[in-house]
């Protein structure tokens, strides 16, 4: 099975809202327990919300997930 990159242009098409929340968050440095907390939602949900971002925009690691959304603009470099 071959992956899709979408070129960061598309990083932000490739996201729902909520994931592009959770990667904002973790961007900004927050655990995914504490995401959960600021968010209302558990941890298991964050976490999922990151592993499916990571998937749409074919990134390996979460660092990877965040420095595609920096180059693509939906989080401040």
């Amino acid at each position: 099975m071959s992956t899709s990159h979408p070129d960061t242009a598309d990083v932000a098409k490739a996201l729902t809202a909520r994931q592009t929340e959770v990667v904002r968050l973790a961007a900004s440095g927050l655990t995914a327990k504490e995401t959960a907390r600021r968010l209302g939602i558990s941890k298991t949900t964050v976490d999922e919300h990151l592993t499916e971002a990571r998937r749409r925009v074919g990134a390996t690691t979460k660092s990877h997930l965040v420095s595609l959304a920096i180059a693509s603009g939906i989080v401040a470099g």
